[in-house]
């Protein structure tokens, strides 16, 4: 058994104490601080056992008596015998009951000073949006007008909400049966050139993305690959016709690099490769969340882009220019982080791109609220239109 010839220990606080001593005591201290304590110590060796009498054990050289008094038995008969861990967290028992001056190494290691928690608790992590989720819209029942599309969290179940009035759960429609919990990333455009707008998903378990055309009465067919393993990589996937051929083409964030790129479309229902993308947004686009095309905004025959900034709560607009996209403009003040996701498209019929939003607090069930486009970039006041339960 390893021994050092002289602990670095306050030898009568260690070995006899068993009252409290009327010493500021810290509160706590982080394992780097503990990690400087014990090199003085014992060279940071939690092993070791000291040569004196009384003896001391571990990397923070602990006594006999103050292990067993503060609990220390639970874990081991001797400290040296317990893990890093399990020392550390009977020496903050000491810490906050003696002080700091219970080591002589203390000072110089911030011991007294640090009062961070060694061992926090993990975060819970963040419950699910319970109600719908996976949002995206387009023009799927042949009316012109756009119908909201989302999944529902509790059944996996994919639903069609018919526009303008896509809030009423009572004229929903089931598109896609369970499993869609499975799917990230949706967005809405017409892949095919065939008039009618088409869903593209992302499969979590593979990460390849998936065309699903539509039929134009509300319903799709069953789903091709057009792009392989790799776009769980990707996120904020849009789709929009960005490059003024006429032809909708797909948009998603490399999370790797938080670049915007653009996956041309070919008219057939395929897309442009990772070769043949093209950049249309330099990095920090990790930095943007919810992204969606909602058309065209601004009444100049381009699609735009939406998108809300995390840090601010911001919503943007991105003016596409048949070449990509413009300088952004603020078009949502702070706040927009409380929406939960959205969904764009020309809900009302009138040529001027739409949102229609969830806001809701995380893990709860939301309302769903209209945003009329005003045809020069901006949104009207919002409206209601789909209680809770979103």
């Amino acid at each position: 058994m390893p021994r050092i010839s002289s602990p670095r220990v306050v030898a009568a606080l260690a070995g006899v104490l068993t009252l409290p001593l009327l010493a500021t005591a810290a509160s706590a201290a982080s394992v780097s601080t503990w990690d400087k304590v014990a090199q003085c110590e014992s060279g940071g060796d939690w092993t070791i056992v000291s040569n004196t009498t009384p003896a001391y054990y571990g990397g923070l050289q602990i006594s006999l008596h103050n292990w067993r008094y503060y609990g220390g038995t639970a874990y081991a008969p001797y400290p040296h015998q317990a893990t890093k861990k399990e020392q550390i967290l009977i020496a903050e028992k000491i810490l906050a009951d003696q002080g700091a001056g219970a080591w002589a190494c203390s000072p110089g290691t911030g011991l007294a000073s640090d009062h961070a928690d060694p061992y926090p608790d993990p975060e819970p992590p963040k419950p699910a949006d319970p109600g719908m989720t996976s949002l995206t819209a387009g023009e799927f029942t042949g009316d012109s007008k756009g119908d909201l599309i989302a999944a529902e969290v509790s059944t996996g179940k994919l639903w069609l909400y018919r526009g303008p009035n896509v809030g009423t759960k009572s004229s929903r429609t089931q598109i896609g049966t369970g499993g869609w919990n499975g799917m990230t990333n949706l967005a809405a455009g017409d892949l095919n050139h065939d008039g009618k707008d088409d869903l593209v998903a992302t499969e979590k378990s593979t990460g390849k993305l998936y065309l699903y055309k539509g039929t134009g009465t509300g319903s799709l067919t069953t789903r091709t690959e057009i792009g392989t393993g790799g776009w769980n990589g990707m996120t904020n996937v849009f789709a929009g016709d960005f490059n003024g051929d006429g032809i909708d083409d797909i948009g998603a964030t490399e999370k790797a690099t938080s670049k915007l790129y653009l996956y041309k479309g070919n008219g057939n229902g395929t897309i442009t490769g990772l070769g043949g993308r093209t950049e249309i947004g330099t990095g920090g686009w990790n930095g943007m969340n919810k992204v969606a095309s909602p058309g065209d905004m601004n009444k100049d025959g381009k699609d735009d882009l939406v998108a809300t900034e995390k840090s601010t709560g911001k919503l943007y607009l991105y003016k596409g220019d048949g070449s990509g996209l413009t300088t952004r403009t603020e078009i949502g003040t702070g706040g927009w982080n409380s929406i939960s996701g959205y969904g764009a498209a020309d809900f009302t019929g009138d040529g001027i791109g739409d949102l229609s939003a969830v806001e809701s607090n995380t893990g709860e069930t939301g309302k769903l609220y209209l945003y009329k486009g005003t045809g020069t970039g901006g949104l009207t006041t919002r409206t209601e239109i789909g209680t809770g339960g979103w």
